[in-house]
């Protein structure tokens, strides 16, 4: 999805469909990672991630990787498509040109109160994965390995994309 009609950020003028099921990423004593709240629209879908610590048991993670060289001290989120196709999000290392075949993840707000232990945010994915697995694995503080790991439904994605209703479509100008 690159070109001249290539839109970064969810599409406008269409109706989504939200897709049953939360999605446990990390679930440890004091700490809990989970997916939901996902939308899904003709090309992308659109999720929340929240995290929650007890901040009696645990510290708050480390804040969001801005590009590849901080995912080696803070926390980021990759996204792997049953075809094998995979990207690593940081908030700013999310462009198509580094990888045009995508999938492309990108970071749309969120919020946090690390003194009452959570942080929320939005993440779109385009385009649609293939039916199987979306494997979604959340890096904590700089881990290499993924700290926690869950699967949407990519059959259910595919689904539901076809029931979104497009009252009209995003073009950039030139």
């Amino acid at each position: 999805m690159t070109g001249p009609h290539y839109v970064p950020r969810p599409p406008a003028g269409v109706i989504p469909v939200t897709v049953p099921g939360d999605v446990v990423l990390l679930r440890a004593p004091g700490l809990m990672s989970c997916v939901g709240a996902v939308t899904v629209f003709p090309d992308s879908f659109l999720f929340t991630l929240l995290t929650c610590f007890d901040t009696r048991v645990t510290k708050p993670h480390a804040s969001w990787a801005l590009d590849v060289p901080h995912r080696s001290r803070e926390t980021w989120l990759a996204v792997r498509f049953s075809d094998g196709r995979y990207r690593a999000a940081d908030l700013n290392a999310n462009t198509p040109r580094r990888q045009p075949q995508g999938p492309h993840v990108r970071f749309q707000g969120g919020q946090a109160n690390w003194t009452d232990g959570w942080d929320y945010s939005r993440w779109w994915v385009t385009p649609l994965p293939p039916g199987g697995p979306v494997e979604l694995a959340i890096h904590l503080n700089g881990d290499t390995d993924p700290t926690g790991v869950g699967c949407l439904d990519g059959d259910a994605l595919i689904d539901a994309a076809a029931r979104a209703q497009v009252l009209w479509t995003d073009i950039l100008p030139g």
